[in-house]
């Protein structure tokens, strides 16, 4: 049984309904296994969520710092890693930013899991900002504080607008004025035009 083949049915179900509304036995159908061969390997379907949270396109939104980057780029690296999965996957991105919307719930049981996952991401964030402040990428008069707040809000802000308005959003260019603004905003002004184009 493929476990790929099965959280990747789950990301279908989790777009179309939603991961609470979701049965392990339809995530098997809809992957073509039995609900008894599911059951076999998973258990429950808590280990099937477990499985989609592993998944290298979750992983891979959360980036380690790459040799050589500047801090400001550590700090963005996530909005790049979002374009390529969009690219990739959309389905899948889709599903992963619906869940994150579910969670929002004290009763989801998404809910844990995303907050350890965003709590990975905000700290990664937090990191390369300082990185950034220390090799010059980074304006050294900011409120790192409310930067990271500003770049999740960023990213949560266009997410939810991708969602809601499907079809008459387009994700990729948003992403891309989101980032250069928020290149403008941190980076010494004297960096800043040259990083915003670079990732353009």
């Amino acid at each position: 049984m493929s476990s790929r083949r099965l959280v990747e049915a789950a990301a279908e179900l989790i777009v179309e309904k939603g991961w609470e509304a979701t049965t392990a036995a339809e995530v098997g159908r809809r992957a073509g296994y039995s609900r008894a061969m599911v059951h076999a390997r998973y258990g429950s379907k808590d280990a099937i969520l477990d499985a989609f949270f592993s998944h290298e396109y979750v992983q891979n939104l959360v980036p380690s710092p790459e040799p050589g980057a500047t801090g400001l780029d550590e700090a963005l690296a996530h909005f790049d890693r979002i374009h390529e999965l969009y690219a990739e996957a959309p389905d899948f991105l889709r599903a992963l930013f619906a869940m994150t919307f579910e969670a929002v719930k004290s009763t989801s049981p998404v809910r844990p899991l995303l907050r350890t996952w965003l709590t990975r991401g905000v700290e990664l964030v937090e990191a390369g900002l300082r990185k950034g402040i220390d090799d010059g990428s980074v304006r050294s008069d900011i409120d790192v504080d409310r930067a990271v707040n500003d770049i999740s809000a960023g990213v949560f802000g266009v997410a939810f607008q991708w969602l809601t308005l499907s079809g008459r959003y387009d994700l990729a260019r948003e992403l891309t004025c989101l980032r250069a603004r928020l290149v403008v905003e941190y980076a010494p002004y004297n960096r800043s035009r040259t990083h915003a184009a670079r990732h353009s």
